[in-house]
């Protein structure tokens, strides 16, 4: 997975865990909003409830100190009116009413009466009421502390409801990051496979993959083949040079510590009749070896040149490291090379190339500088 895979799973589990907690708070303030509002369905309605249940009791006291009132002025008015009509000699207080009240007083009196008595059962109804005398029996109600508790409860109230919005806010969010996150994930699997088809291809191309028996890269795969030619044709120079001693191989085989294989050389020595590394030939072993691969590179390059011919070729000393047998030898290889028109020029301070080379520039230094003089065997 890549890191945008990685950091997106951290920020979906962070908010997980945010929305759970939310959950639980808005459980909790719910749980409290319950017990707030008791049998009422909402907390409004219980606030609701008890300020009518005060108002009842309000009016239903204001109601009963006035019927007391009333009363008490009642009995006070009939007690003065009767001690009034006995003083004026009347037996009864009906009696003196009558006497002194026409009849249409006497209606507005009774009328009077009639609607105090309505008003009076009205009020005693109220009282009645069991749910007022069940209030009337609670301790008062605390109405700055019912008022601070609604106003509390709608706070936190508000609070939740806030809080869930943003939770569903951010549940939508999160659920849009898993769809695009998935949709991520596809398209990297997608991805993730090509890749891997083209790791494989270039592990193969640079000799890496997996279960390969050599680290060969493709390209010395196929620089192998044409080393193969070269040896091929420096085997025909070498051959002559070593009096059939030697014959280079090319050899694939996996190189020490991982190292690059693909394009080794190896020499077999036919006095052992075994194969050896070509790091165990003598300096002028190596020399007459290398002399041939280059020899045999000049063809293999003229052949894939269509024929066309490397008519120069260039030796700068190593010909001090050969015997006189092999140095005889190369000279042989050299000349033949010459007879087939080919131009060979050799760079040695070798007493013995003066003999055998007739044409040579012989460089001569002095304190003003470097001449070169063309000596021919005669001329010497």
């Amino acid at each position: 997975m890549t890191q945008q895979d990685g950091t997106a799973t951290a920020g979906l589990s962070a908010r997980n865990a945010t929305y759970e907690t939310l959950s639980r708070q808005q459980a909790e303030l719910t749980q409290k909003l319950d017990a707030a509002r008791g049998a009422a369905p909402t907390l409004a309605a219980r606030i609701d409830d008890l300020a009518r249940a005060a108002d009842h009791l309000e009016q239903a006291a204001e109601a009963s100190r006035t019927t007391t009132t009333l009363t008490q002025a009642l009995h006070t008015r009939t007690s003065e009116a009767t001690d009034d009509a006995t003083t004026q000699g009347f037996d009864t207080l009906a009696a003196a009413e009558q006497a002194l009240l026409n009849e249409q007083d006497l209606n507005t009196l009774e009328e009077e009466i009639n609607q105090w008595r309505e008003a009076r059962a009205t009020h005693q109804a109220v009282l009645d009421d069991p749910v007022l005398q069940h209030a009337a029996a609670q301790p008062p109600a605390d109405v700055d502390a019912a008022a601070s508790q609604r106003a509390a409860a709608d706070d936190q109230h508000a609070q939740a409801v806030t809080a869930a919005t943003t939770a569903q806010t951010r549940t939508g969010e999160l659920t849009e990051l898993a769809s695009t996150l998935g949709t991520a994930v596809e398209h990297l699997e997608t991805l993730e496979l090509a890749h891997n088809t083209s790791r494989h291809l270039a592990d193969l191309a640079t000799g890496n993959a997996t279960g390969t028996r050599v680290r060969m890269q493709l390209e010395a795969y196929v620089l192998a083949a044409r080393l193969e030619q070269v040896v091929d044709a420096a085997n025909t120079r070498l051959h002559l040079m070593s009096e059939g001693r030697y014959t280079l191989r090319h050899s694939d085989q996996q190189a020490a510590h991982g190292a690059r294989s693909g394009l080794g050389l190896e020499i077999t020595d036919s006095w052992t009749g075994r194969p050896r590394k070509t790091d165990t030939l003598s300096g002028g072993e190596s020399f007459f070896a290398s002399l041939s691969l280059a020899l045999g590179l000049a063809d293999v390059v003229t052949h894939e040149a269509g024929g066309n011919p490397l008519d120069t070729l260039f030796i700068d000393e190593g010909f001090g490291t050969l015997d006189d047998d092999t140095l005889h030898n190369v000279l042989d290889v050299l000349d033949s090379l010459r007879a087939h028109d080919r131009t060979v020029g050799v760079i040695s301070h070798i007493p013995e190339l003066r003999r055998r080379v007739t044409q040579r520039l012989h460089v001569q230094k002095s304190p003003t500088g470097s001449t070169l003089a063309h000596l021919t065997e005669a001329a010497e």
